[in-house]
């Protein structure tokens, strides 16, 4: 893959399926108890939630066409607002990669939410194993 493509559409569905299962999991652990869920967990949750629906944006941003929560995508949001086309698209990505990095470290180290001000929680091997299943799905795509 080029610094400014995307992987293909099939790479695409495993990833956001990658993503779901790292969803379930977190929504299964034993402090995810809404309407109030540990707030690491949250935090992680709706970390991995976001990525998720950037993937899902990606051929709209791509081609221009509306997403549905331009809120929700940080190349949406800062800049050129609407911004759309192949990088446009391509950035989105890389940021859902930068992302995923960021939360298997933060659940292979919880001591680092204390460093953003939030309580720790053990993320248990389930989390764990679907986290880094995410990063892996991500590095074959690039």
């Amino acid at each position: 893959m080029s610094s400014l493509s995307l992987p293909s559409p099939e790479h695409r569905a495993k990833i956001i399926e990658k993503f779901t299962e790292l969803i379930d999991a977190i929504e299964a652990h034993p402090a995810w108890s809404p309407p109030n869920p540990h707030k690491g967990l949250f935090h992680v949750w709706d970390y991995v939630n976001r990525s998720r629906y950037i993937m899902t944006e990606l051929d709209h941003i791509r081609d221009g066409e509306p997403v549905r929560y331009p809120e929700q995508i940080p190349q949406q949001d800062i800049g050129v607002p609407g911004r759309s086309g192949p990088d446009a698209a391509a950035e989105s990505f890389v940021d859902v990669c930068g992302r995923s990095a960021t939360v298997n470290e933060m659940i292979a180290n919880p001591k680092l939410l204390t460093m953003i001000g939030l309580p720790q929680v053990d993320y248990g091997n389930d989390i764990a194993s679907r986290s880094q299943a995410v990063v892996d799905v991500l590095k074959q795509a690039i």
